[in-house]
Parts: C-alpha cells; sequence; structure tokens
C-alpha cells in the first residue's frame, strides 16, 4: 500500500538573485559609511582633538553592533564596510572637519580687529585686520609637549622650545589686549614670525604643562589668549579637505570591488 501512496517532493528552495544582493550590499555599505562620516563630521569640526577621538570611538561602538546583526545575512564581507566605516570617521575627526568648518565660516572668522578677535574665542581660526606684532615686546619658554593629561597623570612629549609676541591693533597701538601669537619648534631651535600672516588657530587647550615650563621674558597674563600664527594656513586646509576627500572616494572605491569582483569572476 506504501507503493501507492504518493510522497510530494520538497521543493528546492529559489536561488537568491545574486546581483541584487550585490547591489543590496552595495548600498548598504555605503549608507554605513556616508552616515558615520558625516556624523562625526562636527566632532572634527568644533572640538579639540583629544575629544574627537573619544567620539569616534562611542560612535563606533554601536556601529560594531550593526555589523554583528548583519553578519548571519551578508557575511563576513559587511565587516569590511564597519573597517572602512572607522577609517573615514579618523578621516572625518582629523582632517575634514577643519576643512568643512573653515570653507563654511562656522569655525573660521575673517577680518576682524585684535580687540573683537579676543571676544570671537570661540572660533577656531581667526584671520586679523589692521594689527602688528611686536616680537620685540614678547619673550620664549621650554617646556615638555602636553600629549594627554588622564587620570592616571600627565603624559609628555619631547621638549619643544615657545615663542610669544603681543599683537596690537594699529588704530591703538599702545593699549595692552591679551592676545598673543605663538610658535613652537624644536629644542635648540628658534622659530619666528612670518610677516605674511594674518592669524592661525585659537589655542583652545594648552600644549604644555605649566609646572614644567621655564619661561624668558615677560609671563603673560593667565587670562592670555594665544593664536597659534600659521601663515600657511588657509592653503593648508583648502589641501587638508583635497586630500581628504580623496581619501574617502578611495575608501569607496575599495568597497566597491570588493562587493562586486567575485561577482564578475562567477
Amino acid at each position: 500500500m506504501l507503493q501507492f501512496v504518493e510522497v510530494p517532493k520538497k521543493k528546492k528552495p529559489e536561488k537568491p538573485d545574486g546581483d541584487a544582493n550585490a547591489w543590496t550590499l552595495f548600498w548598504l555599505g555605503m549608507t554605513i559609511f556616508l552616515a558615520f562620516t558625516s556624523a562625526l563630521l562636527p566632532f572634527g569640526a568644533y572640538l579639540p582633538v583629544s575629544l574627537s577621538v573619544w567620539a569616534l570611538v562611542i560612535f563606533f561602538i554601536p556601529l560594531l553592533f550593526i555589523g554583528i546583526n548583519l553578519l548571519p545575512k551578508f557575511g563576513p564581507i559587511i565587516f569590511l564596510s564597519v573597517f572602512l566605516s572607522l577609517l573615514g570617521g579618523g578621516v572625518s575627526v582629523l582632517f575634514l572637519g577643519d576643512f568643512v568648518g573653515y570653507v563654511s565660516g562656522i569655525t573660521a572668522i575673517n577680518n576682524i580687529t585684535p580687540e573683537e578677535a579676543v571676544q570671537l574665542t570661540q572660533y577656531k581660526y581667526v584671520f586679523l585686520k589692521d594689527f602688528e606684532l611686536r616680537p620685540e615686546d614678547g619673550g620664549q619658554f621650554r617646556a615638555p609637549l602636553l600629549l594627554r593629561n588622564g587620570p592616571q597623570g600627565p603624559q609628555y612629549g619631547p621638549i619643544l622650545n615657545f615663542r610669544y609676541a603681543p599683537i596690537r591693533s594699529k588704530l591703538k597701538p599702545e593699549k595692552a589686549i591679551s592676545l598673543y601669537a605663538l610658535c613652537f619648534t624644536q629644542e635648540n631651535k628658534s622659530c619666528q614670525f612670518s610677516s605674511l600672516g594674518r592669524g592661525g588657530s585659537i589655542l583652545q587647550e594648552s600644549l604644555w604643562e605649566s609646572q614644567k615650563t621655564e619661561w624668558k621674558g615677560k609671563i603673560p597674563p593667565e587670562d592670555s589668549i594665544f593664536l597659534v600664527w600659521r601663515p600657511d594656513l588657509p592653503s593648508s586646509l583648502i589641501e587638508k579637505g583635497f586630500w581628504s576627500f580623496a581619501v574617502l572616494v578611495g575608501f569607496q572605491l575599495i568597497w566597491t570591488v570588493s562587493v562586486f569582483l567575485p561577482r564578475f569572476k562567477e
């Protein structure tokens, strides 16, 4: 009797469309990359590097969990997207954020007087007008580079020579302003203030440890604002943005080749 019983044949599961899966994987990885990189742009533009790196670490934790959840469906290749997103976030924090903030004018201000610069310390880059430097009224000091000030104590880098010069307004040259141009170089060397410069980056956090500082000359007041003097700052920011975009495009090319090249070989 069992011979007359018709046993239904099991249907083979339909093979997934490889091209469709490849495109889905490609756009998913692209979305993860662009979202992670864009989310870190404000941190790179506004915050110091030490805080921006912490933002990169904190944002990477949920990104890693997203990759783990997508692993059963898309395979280990999804972790390549996560890794490239981490590298892209680093580029965004360290380089691209500065470029975007400068070009958009969010973190940079141009053509202001020294008196106005003292009141606009929320900007990251300041470019002056109607000013003069007085290196002869400044001084210099020697101190180790402060790399990090963590719970286990400060960590120091090499010893640097710093030089500072008061910045005065041409309209009121005798009026003292708590604004100083700053440059630094290696030990046993001396840096110079270029007359072609118009400003630089406001020092948001100290680069040196005050207790290990050896001053030569008049010590600036504690509430002084230091402007790291960079005559090549505008061109360097533009170049930084160009190379940042080039690197990000290179990451996307790596992702595209990794997704579609195995399909073309098949």
